[in-house]
């Protein structure tokens, strides 16, 4: 669930960013400013991670980074001009626009912290869900087979109190090969 950044929150940001940090790029500031006092724009402006992925995602750095100075992504075109940029959020301050900028320290800056939102296309713990997925798979398989091995079980016990010796061994034999099945998965190694 995303909470909503105050535009008051946004502006707190921004002045504190802009007196804090010098960017690669004179024009980033023009367009950091130019957000700075255009409410309805800013309020539109969503400060995330990976704005790579996003429709309209714009990557600024400051002069202690080894990042690229500026990069604007527009549906996955890639662009590194701040002007073509300005030109476009002002074109299409109704859309909203992902603002990554990249800094020292960032998580030790509580005024970014205040500000940063959940990238509603990236989804930072995608290979959490694929590991969990392939646990809960295993497991499953690991129940199945044991369940398995205890029906076959109660069978051969029944074929041996009803002297059945045919379904006995045809049991026993169909026992052994699951239980050679199981050892062969176990010692298959975890992707």
């Amino acid at each position: 669930m995303n909470i909503k950044v105050s535009l008051e929150s946004k502006k707190e940001f921004l002045g504190w960013f802009l007196d804090s940090y010098q960017l690669k790029r004179r024009e980033s500031m023009w367009i950091l400013n130019y957000l700075l006092n255009h409410d309805i724009v800013l309020g539109k402006v969503h400060f995330v991670e990976n704005v790579e992925i996003t429709p309209r995602g714009m990557m600024m750095s400051t002069i202690e980074t080894d990042s690229k100075p500026f990069l604007f992504y527009k549906e996955g075109i890639l662009f590194e001009d701040p002007e073509q940029a300005f030109h476009e959020i002002r074109l299409n301050w109704h859309e909203d626009i992902y603002m990554e900028l990249i800094f020292n320290d960032p998580w030790k800056a509580y005024h970014y912290l205040g500000v940063l939102e959940d990238n509603p296309y990236h989804k930072w713990n995608e290979s959490l869900d694929v590991n969990l997925e392939i646990e809960v798979e295993q497991a499953l398989a690991a129940l199945t087979l044991t369940n398995q091995i205890d029906m076959m079980m109660n069978q051969i016990d029944a074929a041996l109190e009803n002297d059945d010796k045919e379904s006995f061994i045809q049991l026993s034999n169909h026992l052994k090969r699951i239980k050679k099945n199981e050892s062969k998965t176990e010692k298959k190694p975890n992707h």
